[in-house]
């Protein structure tokens, strides 16, 4: 049994990505700008700058990175997923039954500190979790591996006594570079790379199978 589980936020714990997805496209379109859904899909569990860069590719004119996020931020200075109602099944519970059998619960997402307190308030999560880290504290952001290095440092853990749960290509990577065990949640609705994964699940709760023992490959449908 492991002694932590660190879970990423985004398409882990809450079902975010498609609304941010989907406001970054309305936001393309009333500023007349071209929608290149590779592109678009390609932002799905992508850093801040990456994100930034690639909106910039599809904007009307050049325009620097910066410029269109500050654009953004203007235009949307509070806009934000509902948290409360895009909370995964089976996430409180799985994160009870951490807590029961005492394993630490930690986050270590790309999102700011702000967002990810916010998910937990508006979620009533906070409880579970004795670890934040997020992504804006690091000059890298995932796929390189120091989130996670500095997580373990924090949780005051050696790499194989705790496991990773993602979703993205760069949170796989990042994880495994930094040398953890990782168990991702398959959403076919992006173009993720996940075959570096140590295990493969539908749905986060079933993290619980994977640390009993009682998860196969065949419960994968």
């Amino acid at each position: 049994m492991k002694k932590a589980v660190i879970f990423d936020m985004d398409g882990v714990l809450i079902d975010s990505e498609p609304v941010y997805l989907a406001h970054l496209r309305h936001f393309l379109e009333e500023n007349h700008c071209r929608v290149d859904e590779e592109l678009l899909q390609a932002m799905a569990g992508a850093s801040s700058k990456k994100t930034w860069g690639l909106m910039a590719q599809m904007w009307h004119k050049e325009t620097s990175p910066e410029s269109i996020q500050a654009r953004y931020r203007e235009a949307y200075p509070d806009f934000q997923a509902p948290y409360s109602k895009v909370l995964f099944p089976g996430v409180r519970e799985l994160l009870a039954w951490l807590g029961e059998v005492q394993i630490t619960a930690a986050i270590a997402s790309s999102s700011s500190e702000r967002s990810i307190r916010r998910m937990l308030m508006e979620t009533e999560l906070e409880a579970y979790f004795s670890c934040l880290v997020s992504g804006e504290m690091f000059k890298e952001s995932k796929p390189d591996p120091e989130i996670y290095l500095y997580t373990l440092g924090q949780l005051g853990l050696p790499a194989e006594e705790c496991i990773v749960v993602e979703d993205s290509t760069y949170g796989i990577s990042a994880a495994k570079a930094a040398g953890l065990e990782v168990v991702a949640r398959r959403d076919t609705r992006f173009p993720f790379d996940q075959s570096e994964a140590d295990y493969l699940v539908e749905r986060t709760c079933q993290l619980k199978e994977v640390l009993t023992g009682a998860w196969l490959p065949s419960h994968l449908v």
